[in-house]
């Protein structure tokens, strides 16, 4: 049976250092739409999306055709965990096998090494 995976881009709006960050234009795109290209050009996903607390992420992911995940505000802030916005992601997206987490800024993070590592991942489970 083949495993369904799934890539979550994580984006928060209020970064501490630099506000905006995963909306920072970087030849006229948003920081984060690089994390979403490098992910559907890694060929590994079986539904990409973007997991947010604000809405504004919401038509970001409407504009690239890939999905998106509200949660809740209380998982908006710098002092939350990686490992809560994991948990409640999975919690309620259950169907996926595979959870991989694609940063949303690292605009020169390609879809080839993404590729790289779930194969890599893939292969030990």
């Amino acid at each position: 049976m083949k495993q369904k995976i799934c890539a979550m881009i994580p984006a928060r709006i209020g970064s501490q250092r630099l506000k905006y960050k995963n909306l920072a234009l970087i030849n006229k795109k948003p920081m984060i739409y690089y994390a979403i290209e490098a992910a559907k050009k890694s060929g590994c996903f079986n539904k990409i999306f973007i997991n947010s607390d604000h809405d504004i992420f919401s038509k970001i992911a409407k504009r690239y055709k890939v999905n998106f995940y509200q949660r809740a505000k209380k998982l908006g802030g710098s002092n939350i965990k990686s490992d809560s916005i994991v948990y409640d992601f999975m919690k309620n997206n259950p169907e996926f096998d595979i959870l991989v987490w694609v940063n949303s800024i690292a605009p020169l993070q390609t879809g080839n090494e993404i590729k790289k590592v779930v194969n890599f991942f893939s292969r030990k489970t």
